[in-house]
């Protein structure tokens, strides 16, 4: 995996994943990964720019922010839905149970099993 950065405060410009199809035959690099760690030389708005392959341990922190966040997007929508007055008793254990399946979720150790996210019940 790889993202663009900004160099001097490795601030992250891109989200990270694979290089962009088309970086080799825009800049006539094909198969120069050497050049892409500084792009100055492309000109001024590409300075203090490269991509930076992620380690094994950047790669992993990845995936679990990716996963925690559709997770923790997943619990507000449960949360709003056990909030509504006009569920019925059916439709709370469901959320309920909804909301355990998700921390099983978080209970994989370090996210590299492929997390399953649970389907939603029917609202």
């Amino acid at each position: 995996m790889w993202q663009l950065r900004k160099l001097s405060t490795n601030e992250p410009l891109s989200e990270a994943g694979p290089l962009p199809n088309n970086w080799g035959p825009i800049f006539g690099l094909h198969g120069f990964q050497e050049k892409l760690g500084d792009l100055s030389w492309l000109g001024p708005s590409y300075a203090d720019q490269g991509w930076v392959e992620l380690t094994e341990a950047e790669q992993e922190e990845s995936r679990k922010v990716k996963v925690m966040s559709r997770i923790g997007s997943e619990k507000s929508i449960a949360n709003a839905a056990l909030n509504n007055p006009e569920i019925t008793i059916e439709q709370k254990i469901a959320w309920s149970e909804y909301l355990i399946a998700l921390e099983h979720v978080c209970l994989c150790p370090d996210f590299d099993c492929n997390p399953k996210i649970p389907s939603r019940p029917r609202a």
